[in-house]
């Protein structure tokens, strides 16, 4: 018939073209292969099929929901921060009217409760950047939040802590409540300027490895280990309430207070506590760390309040110490004796390097 085509003799029947494949003479179905793309220099694109690509597009949407949900994670972990500097503040405020009401009792428990806060905040600042930088969603606007949330929870609450604390143990006299202020006012100041300079100078690629002056957080944990261990002498030993007692603490707390302050807006170089521990490379030296930070604690439970303020110390004194240390360094016979041991140990790591790239280059 004229309108269907015939087979001519020596000639094979066009395939048969189907939308799910190519049905080849023997009746057998092969799938449909897409035609492979070129670049502009002929390079051949690779070949992925429809289903492939739907496949990929639905893992895509996946991921980047789940990335936006994780994006959130970080600011409020700041905000956590932040919380709890607000609420040791309110709780400062109620130790206040608490003294003023002779309410001993209840403004010891509020001030407590106030530095169980303030250590909280550390907790929460201490996560939020690590889980920043794990889901890769670091910016300046998380920075600037954390600045602030930091300035509430370990300028302003330490201050007031120091402030409320001092009226407990020495009353209102004059030069009390004016050196109070002052160290309290001093402090705060020098948190503020610490977290404004620290947003001024740091990179977006740097390690975090070390500090340029005390950070905000240990200067509030120093803070909040003298309320502890001055709490602990207070509620065991009577002379605390002896007049030399008082009139010493009326001199070192708003003087400790004033030098915590001051560190925060030195340049002296601390090392970031966290970032050296819990690292991919230090994960077994972190973990004995921890195990034997339990078990000191666990030893030495009913001490636990002087257990801290030690680790705060030796933490403080760890910066002007390798100052002093760095500073012997280049003057005298040690000086000289460790410059050239640092000459020696450069050379060894120079050779070290050149032999690596030689091998390199010989392996290319």
């Amino acid at each position: 018939m004229a309108d269907r085509a015939q087979d001519q003799p020596g000639q094979s029947p066009a395939p048969s073209a189907r939308q799910d494949g190519i049905t080849t003479t023997s009746g057998a179905l092969e799938p449909a292969v897409p035609a492979a793309g070129f670049t502009a220099s002929g390079r051949l694109l690779p070949v992925v099929s429809e289903a492939a690509s739907n496949t990929q597009g639905v893992t895509r949407r996946r991921r980047r929901t789940r990335m936006q949900a994780l994006s959130m994670l970080p600011s409020m972990l700041t905000l956590g921060n932040g919380v709890c500097g607000i609420s040791a503040v309110i709780e400062l405020f109620k130790a206040y009217l608490a003294l003023n009401l002779s309410h001993i009792d209840s403004a010891l428990w509020h001030m407590n409760l106030a530095a169980v806060l303030i250590g909280g905040g550390m907790v929460f600042d201490a996560l939020d950047g690590k889980v920043a930088r794990l889901t890769n969603t670091s910016g300046k606007f998380g920075a600037e939040l954390d600045s602030l949330c930091d300035a509430v929870s370990f300028g302003l609450a330490p201050a007031m802590l120091t402030w409320t604390f001092g009226q407990y143990l020495y009353g209102s006299g004059d030069y009390q409540t004016k050196g109070l202020w002052t160290a309290a006012v001093l402090y705060a100041c020098c948190a503020i300027l610490r977290l404004a300079r620290f947003n001024a100078e740091t990179e977006p690629d740097d390690d975090h490895m070390t500090f340029s002056g005390l950070p905000s957080p240990g200067a509030a944990c120093g803070v909040v280990s003298m309320f502890l261990a001055l709490s602990w002498f207070s509620a065991r030993f009577d002379w605390m309430q002896d007049t030399w007692a008082t009139t010493l603490l009326a001199i070192a707390l708003p003087l400790l207070t004033g030098a915590y302050g001051l560190l925060m807006v030195t340049r002296i170089r601390y090392v970031h506590f966290m970032n050296r521990l819990f690292n991919r490379r230090q994960s077994f030296r972190a973990l004995i760390f921890v195990l034997l930070v339990v078990a000191l604690l666990a030893i030495f439970a009913d001490y636990w309040q002087l257990i801290v303020p030690a680790g705060v110390i030796i933490y403080t004194l760890s910066g002007p110490v390798y100052l002093t240390y760095r500073w012997l360094r280049g003057r005298g016979v040690l000086g000289r004796r460790m410059q050239f041991a640092e000459r020696q140990k450069q050379h060894r790591e120079r050779l070290a390097r050149m032999e690596r790239e030689a091998a390199r280059e010989a392996t290319a």
